[in-house]
């Protein structure tokens, strides 16, 4: 039993990726709840230093504290995970951190705490995500690896989608810190099954060889990286303008949790099929198309004139990230030849966590003080340069001459 739970399955999947992606289903519900209650909790509390700032330039500042942290964080724990050949202790650590600063909300009343909480809760991010990453690599094989990425992305989405409608919900009944209390529950769900049914696995040193190890020094990964930042932050730019969609739209709490949970429920129906589509067809094109079909999106928040046209918008996003995310870091693993899978490949969880942290900032920065579509333009302008970037530097590594 226990040599079928270390190994592979005929379909090159090991059964412990659907263990720990469950995990990641029950702290990321956590993870969503915390990204949608947070811009829209700190309307009502206490502050020192911004009692004149907008609201939408605060949902920004607690947004970016916690980007800057996670994108911070990533590549320092992802070669230090590596120099120590260990996933499952990182993993637990970002877990059990997540649970703690969930509780210590449920008692804060002031805002420039809520924005030290949300820094260092992005560290704790940055300590889980590329052992994480790795560790799916692990359990699958390079034949597999878009599919074990789409797996473990479609339910890691699923939490994050569901988590903001699960929050609108219990704040709409039971109150803020209800909530809290919630995510808190759910890391310690997500922390028990990784801990108890989770084993550590090392470098698999068989794959290490497939590819030269020269790619992974390879300008493509930052290629790469740059058009994950630039998807980011026209994912994440929504957060910002929580506050203000509420009054322009009229929306409830729930209703804008709706709208937030259209973009991860969406990409989830799509995140595995586009990861075994990219296995047969190649990810560069894939990546580019989902990066053009964001574009149109992005500018298209700007004009939304009704809560059920911000759900479409949305939803539409989740179709354009499905088929750049997974592509993407299936492409990122192979680069590497399975070979210090974590640093490398925190090079793009890194840029992602800072494509998170920019958004939310430049957006409510630009609507505060120069205009509220701006900001949305120039989204739109930076993701379509993402685009010329991978069409013009990143080739497949199948067809990379030597």
């Amino acid at each position: 039993m226990t040599g079928k739970m270390n190994s592979p399955s005929a379909e090159g999947l090991d059964p412990q990726l659907y263990i720990l992606s469950l995990s990641k289903l029950f702290k990321d519900i956590g993870t969503g709840m915390l990204a949608f209650l947070i811009p829209l909790y700190i309307v009502g509390l206490q502050s020192s230093f911004f009692t004149s700032t907008p609201i939408v330039v605060k949902a920004g500042i607690v947004a970016t504290a916690f980007g800057i942290s996670n994108t911070i964080s990533q590549p320092i724990m992802g070669k230090l995970s590596d120099r120590m050949d260990r996933r499952k202790p990182f993993i637990l650590a970002g877990m059990a951190g997540f649970t703690i600063l969930s509780f210590i909300y449920a008692n804060t009343r002031q805002f420039e705490y809520v924005v030290l909480f949300r820094f260092v809760q992005g560290i704790t991010v940055g300590v889980a995500v590329p052992a994480i990453v790795a560790m799916v690599t692990h359990f699958s094989t390079s034949r597999t690896r878009g599919k074990a990425i789409g797996i473990y992305s479609s339910l890691r989405g699923l939490g994050f989608g569901s988590g903001p409608i699960v929050g609108g919900a219990v704040v709409n009944y039971y109150g803020y810190e209800a909530a809290f209390y919630v995510c808190a529950l759910l890391g310690i769900m997500s922390t028990s099954l990784v801990f108890f049914f989770v084993k550590e696995k090392s470098d698999n040193i068989k794959e290490r060889t497939s590819i030269s190890a020269s790619y992974a020094k390879d300008p493509q990964f930052i290629v790469l990286a740059v058009a994950m930042f630039m998807m980011m932050v026209g994912i994440m730019i929504i957060f910002a303008f929580l506050p203000e969609y509420r009054i322009l739209l009229n929306a409830s709490e729930l209703s804008l949790s709706m709208a937030v949970s259209a973009y991860v429920l969406v990409r989830v129906l799509f995140q595995t099929p586009m990861g075994v589509i990219s296995d047969r067809i190649g990810r560069k094109n894939m990546v580019a198309y989902g990066l053009l079909l964001n574009v149109p999106i992005v500018i298209g928040l700007g004009y939304a004139g009704s809560i059920t046209e911000l759900i479409i918008l949305r939803a539409l996003q989740g179709i354009s990230m499905a088929a750049v995310e997974t592509p993407v870091m299936a492409l990122a693993v192979e680069l590497t030849g399975g070979n210090a899978v974590s640093s490398k490949v925190s090079i793009i969880t890194a840029a992602q966590a800072g494509g998170m942290a920019l958004g939310p900032i430049m957006g409510g920065l630009l609507a505060g003080y120069v205009s509220f579509r701006t900001p949305f333009y120039l989204c739109g302008a930076l993701i379509l340069m993402s685009v010329f970037l991978v069409l013009a530097r990143v080739k497949e590594p199948g067809i990379i001459s030597d």
